[in-house]
C-alpha cells in the first residue's frame, strides 16, 4: 500500500508516528476523565456512608447534614430523588446517580446522586445529595468542564509531541537529502574531491561505500578504456602492415595459381575485418560524440557502397541479396554513421549462410533482414532472447552501443529463421523523437 501511494519515508514516518500519538493521547485522555470520575464518585460514596454510620435517625424523622440528606426509609426521601431512582433498583453501597446535562462540554443541570447503607443495629439507611445549577447570569462566565479540559490538554501534547517529530525528522532528514543530492551528482571530476561530512556516523559511512564503489568503477572504466584505445592503437601498424603486403601479393601471385590468389584474398577480407573493427573500437571509446563533423551525406550511395565492399562475406555461400533503397540525404557524421550501418551489414552477411539478405532504405529508417532457409544455419537464441554470437561478427551488442553513442533507434527482432534490424538514422543535432 506505501508503494502505490509512493510516500516519502518522511512523511510515512511522520503519519504513522501521528496516527500512533493520536490513538495514544485519545485513550489516555479517556482513561484520564474516566479515573477524575471514578475518583469523584469514590469520595462522595465514602462521604455518604460515613454519614449514615454516624448519623441516628428514625422512621418519619429525617435529617440533613451539610449537603447529605439522610432517612431511615425510602418514603422519607424527597421527591426529585425518589422520581430519579426507584426503589426496586436499589443496592447496597452502590452510589447511584441520575445526571441531567444537555451534552458532555456543558456543566449539568441537575444531579442526583443516592446511597443505601445497611447497618446492623438500625437496618438500612438512605443517603442522599441533590445538586442543582445556578441562575445563569446575564453575562455568562466561560467555564471549561473536565471532559473538554481532558480533550484540550490530549490536543496540546499531541501538538508538541507533532512539533517535537517535526524537528527531530527535520535534524535528520536534511543531512540525508545532502547526501541523496551529493550522490546524484557524483562524476569523475567530483570523485576526487574530499567526502562531506553529513553529520550522523551512519550517513557519512554509506558515503564512503558510495564513493568508494564509484571509485572503483571509475578505475574499472579507465582500465578498460586504455585497454582499448592501446589495443586498437597497437592494431594499426601490423594491419598496415598486412594490407601493404597484401597488395604486394597480389601484384606477385601468378594469376594462373587459383590456390595462391584465393589464399591472398581471404587474408585481404579479413584484414579489411581487422581494420573496420580497430576503427570501430577506436571511435567507441572516445568520450563525446559532439566533436564529430557533420556532412551531408547521401545515405543509400553508402549503403550501396557498404554493401558492394562487404560481399566477400557472401562468398561460397547461396545467398542472395535484395537491396531497395529510396533517396535520402541527411547532415550526419559519416565516418560514424560508415561504421554503424556497416556493422549491421556485415553482421546480417556473416551471419547468413543459406536464403536472403535484405536492405531497406525508406525515409530515415534503415532495415536489414536476413532470412535463413536452413535451420541449423539460422541464428540461435538465448533464454532472453537474445541472439547468440558466432565467429568474428562485431555483434549486435556492439551495434547497439554505437548507436546510443549517436542517438539513433536500434531496434534488433530475433525470429526463428532470422532476424531484422531496425536502424532510426538522424543527425546528432537533431532534437531527438
Amino acid at each position: 500500500m506505501v508503494e502505490g501511494l509512493r510516500l516519502s519515508l518522511r512523511k510515512y514516518v511522520i503519519l504513522t508516528l501521528l496516527a500512533v500519538a493520536s490513538v495514544i493521547f485519545a485513550l489516555f485522555s479517556i482513561q484520564s476523565a474516566d479515573n477524575f470520575l471514578d475518583g469523584m464518585d469514590g469520595m462522595l460514596r465514602s462521604s455518604m456512608v460515613r454519614a449514615a454510620k454516624n448519623v441516628v435517625v428514625e422512621p418519619g424523622a429525617p435529617t440533613q447534614v451539610l449537603d447529605f440528606y439522610i432517612a431511615a426509609t425510602y418514603d422519607d426521601l424527597p421527591d426529585t430523588v425518589k422520581q430519579s431512582f426507584s426503589e426496586a433498583t436499589l443496592m447496597p453501597f452502590i452510589l447511584h446517580k441520575d445526571i441531567d446535562k444537555p451534552d458532555m462540554f456543558s456543566r449539568p443541570r441537575s444531579a442526583n446522586f443516592l446511597v443505601v447503607v445497611p447497618l446492623e443495629d438500625r437496618g438500612e439507611v438512605f443517603v442522599s445529595q441533590s445538586f442543582r445549577a445556578p441562575p445563569t447570569p446575564n453575562k455568562r462566565s466561560f467555564r471549561i468542564g473536565h471532559e473538554l479540559y481532558s480533550i484540550l490538554v490530549g490536543v496540546a501534547a499531541l501538538m508538541a509531541f507533532a512539533i517535537a517529530l517535526f524537528l527531530l525528522l527535520r535534524s535528520v532528514s536534511r543531512p540525508v537529502e545532502s547526501l541523496q543530492q551529493w550522490a546524484a551528482g557524483l562524476d569523475e571530476a567530483q570523485l576526487d574531491a574530499p567526502i562531506p561530512n553529513f553529520r550522523y556516523k551512519e550517513l557519512n559511512a554509506l558515503a564512503a561505500i558510495i564513493h568508494k564503489s564509484l571509485q572503483s568503477v571509475k578505475q574499472t572504466l579507465e582500465r578498460e578504456r586504455e585497454f582499448v584505445n592501446h589495443a586498437s592503437h597497437e592494431l594499426r601498424t601490423p594491419i598496415a602492415v598486412v594490407r601493404s603486403s597484401v597488395e604486394l601479393l597480389c601484384r606477385v601471385v601468378d594469376v594462373e595459381n587459383s590456390k595462391g590468389r584465393n589464399a591472398v584474398s581471404r587474408i585481404d577480407n579479413a584484414s579489411k575485418t581487422m581494420a573496420d573493427l580497430t576503427e570501430t573500437l577506436l571511435w567507441l571509446g572516445r568520450e563525446e560524440t559532439t566533436g564529430l563533423v557533420e556532412h551531408q551525406v547521401d545515405v543509400a550511395e553508402m549503403v550501396k557502397g557498404l554493401a558492394d565492399d562487404l560481399m566477400y562475406l557472401l562468398q561460397g555461400k547461396s545467398v542472395s541479396l535484395s537491396l531497395n533503397l529510396d533517396p535520402c540525404t541527411l547532415m550526419l557524421p559519416e565516418t560514424a554513421a560508415q561504421i554503424v550501418i556497416g556493422n549491421i551489414i556485415r553482421n546480417a552477411f556473416q551471419h547468413t549462410y543459406q536464403g536472403k539478405v535484405n536492405i531497406r532504405l525508406k525515409g530515415k529508417q534503415l532495415v536489414v533482414t536476413n532470412v535463413e532457409e536452413s535451420a541449423l544455419a539460422a541464428p540461435r537464441l538465448d533464454d532472453t532472447g537474445s541472439g547468440v554470437e558466432e565467429g568474428f561478427g562485431i555483434g549486435l551488442k556492439l551495434i547497439e552501443k554505437l548507436s546510443i553513442k549517436l542517438n539513433w533507434a536500434y531496434r534488433p527482432e530475433f525470429t526463428e529463421k532470422g532476424y531484422s534490424v531496425t536502424l532510426a538514422i538522424r543527425s546528432l543535432t537533431a532534437p531527438q523523437v
